[in-house]
């Protein structure tokens, strides 16, 4: 096993204590009946709400009571996130989602691309939260989601963030021109050459090249590193006065995790950064 320990500690005796930090998620999870039917826009609140709150939970004592809470927010994270999506598809159509025992709700899209709610980083997300939730359903109505709809939302990203949708889209298809993708995006992300590029869209391509291909890469070593070099990039961006709080579970590394697993391999890295419960899939 491969222990990997995290650069970040919050000093929660010092500042906020861990109580606070969650209670605004958990405010937010019993809210959830009552505010989803009154504005689309809570699909996406409550997504990043439930996220949060898995999130912080991993500086919490482990307890089964505190798997299932993490897990079950991260399940109605996963639904509303591919939801949100569905919507600015096809913006003037009204689509109606039943999201587990929530009350049934129907949106259409209007605005959401003006107003740039959809992007390949918020597509990132809520893919590979679906994936880490066992979540097939949302998975295929994302990876069939348009680039193209992608950039037209006010929200713009660089070339190398609409070509790493396209590698993903084009893996969970299995199209045959998925390794010419993955190498023309790794390309592309070695042009750029800032940080974001060579941390985290390298970190992404690399991880998901040692856990789709035959070229050599030892997924775990490629993983542990890459889950550093990712903490490090999150330290750096959120600065002194802010938490890195993406880093505490970072969706799209432990995405792949629960693929390389789901496929009979042993993940020997071991972090709080990857819940061995969300890994193994235990209450999905």
């Amino acid at each position: 096993m491969m222990k990997v320990e995290r650069a970040y500690k919050p000093e929660f005796e010092k500042y906020v204590p861990l109580e606070e930090w969650l209670e605004t998620p958990r405010e937010a999870r019993e809210e959830m009946a009552e505010c989803i039917v009154l504005r689309r826009d809570n699909l996406l609140l409550f997504s990043e709400e439930m996220l949060d709150l898995a999130r912080w939970l991993t500086w919490e004592t482990q307890t089964a009571d505190i798997e299932k809470e993490s897990a079950t927010g991260l399940k109605y994270a996963s639904k509303m996130y591919a939801a949100f999506f569905e919507c600015a598809r096809e913006p003037r159509k009204t689509s109606t989602f039943n999201i587990y025992d929530l009350p049934e709700v129907s949106w259409n899209g209007l605005g959401l691309l003006e107003s740039g709610r959809i992007y390949p980083g918020q597509w990132f997300d809520a893919y590979f939260l679906a994936a880490i939730t066992r979540d097939k359903p949302s998975m295929d109505t994302l990876a069939t989601f348009p680039v193209e709809i992608m950039r037209q939302s006010a929200t713009t990203a660089g070339p190398v963030s609409y070509k790493l949708v396209e590698v993903f889209q084009a893996y969970h298809h299995r199209t045959s021109n998925f390794p010419t993708l993955l190498n023309e995006c790794m390309a592309m992300a070695m042009k750029q050459g800032n940080d974001w590029a060579l941390d985290i869209a390298m970190g992404y391509l690399e991880t998901f090249a040692a856990l789709t291909t035959n070229a050599g890469f030892d997924f775990n070593e490629v993983l542990a590193k890459n889950l550093q070099r990712q903490e490090q990039y999150q330290i750096r961006e959120s600065g002194p006065d802010h938490v890195p709080i993406d880093s505490f579970i970072p969706l799209q590394l432990l995405g792949m995790a629960c693929m390389w697993h789901d496929r009979g391999n042993e993940v020997s890295v071991e972090s709080d950064s990857l819940p061995r419960f969300l890994i193994d899939g235990r209450y999905f």
